[in-house]
């Protein structure tokens, strides 16, 4: 396994393709007012979704091509764990805009900064673990000839860290998809239990007030007679 360039693309592309996927979806609905019964943002949203699941399969193509290139063909593992990643960002991608495209103006507001807090957290956590695996992979190619049994042993746990950081980043979409589908379940439950509530209220002293008004009526006739 070319573990240099399987960093490099780690590093520069799969790293980042979560954040890219949300920043743009949330973008599209920023740029969009609350109107999700709208015929016309229907006919947009489908179009967006189109062209993000177009660009996965960009993505995906040229992962394929790295581990048919064998760059990563030698561990079993990474090749499973990168299938993961490939299938998560497919499902999570189409997910979270489901999500966003049913929220209220307020609430993607929410969303966004929700967004914006745990990415500044997953950034500094993935950018730093692929520098310290970039690092330490240059120091064991100085230090140890091509071929030793001492540097295989130590690429081996590169090869564990990079599954790490991929691991990570699945975990990362995974988790924003999570929050965005209890955000709006939260929602669910607090408008139905407002209705509940209402209703409680309402209906008593709705049937009530028709008591009275049918009582008086028969009052009424009763007087006449």
């Amino acid at each position: 396994m070319n573990l240099m360039k399987v960093l490099k693309y780690v590093g520069g592309s799969i790293i980042d393709r979560p954040l890219e996927i949300i920043d743009n979806q949330l973008k599209f609905y920023q740029e969009r007012k609350n109107a999700a019964q709208a015929q016309q943002l229907k006919q947009e949203e489908a179009q967006f979704i189109q062209n993000l699941q177009i660009e996965n399969r960009k993505r995906n193509a040229e992962i394929d091509d790295m581990i048919a290139s064998k760059e990563v063909e030698c561990n079993a593992k990474t090749v499973e764990i990168v299938k993961n990643y490939q299938q998560a960002m497919a499902e999570c991608s189409v997910s979270i805009s489901d999500s966003l495209g049913r929220m209220s103006v307020e609430v993607r507001r929410a969303a966004h900064d929700l967004v914006q807090e745990k990415k500044q957290a997953y950034q500094q956590m993935q950018y730093d673990a692929n520098k310290k695996a970039m690092e330490q992979l240059e120091e064991i190619h100085n230090k140890f000839p091509e071929g030793s049994r001492a540097r295989e042993i130590m690429e081996e746990a590169i090869g564990r860290q990079i599954n790490g950081i991929v691991e990570n980043t699945v975990g990362f979409i995974k988790m924003i998809d999570e929050d965005f589908r209890k955000m709006l379940d939260n929602i669910d439950n607090i408008t139905k239990s407002s209705m509940d509530a209402t209703n409680q209220y309402i209906l008593p002293t709705f049937a009530r007030s028709m008591t009275g008004q049918l009582q008086s009526s028969s009052n009424m006739n009763m007087v006449k007679y």
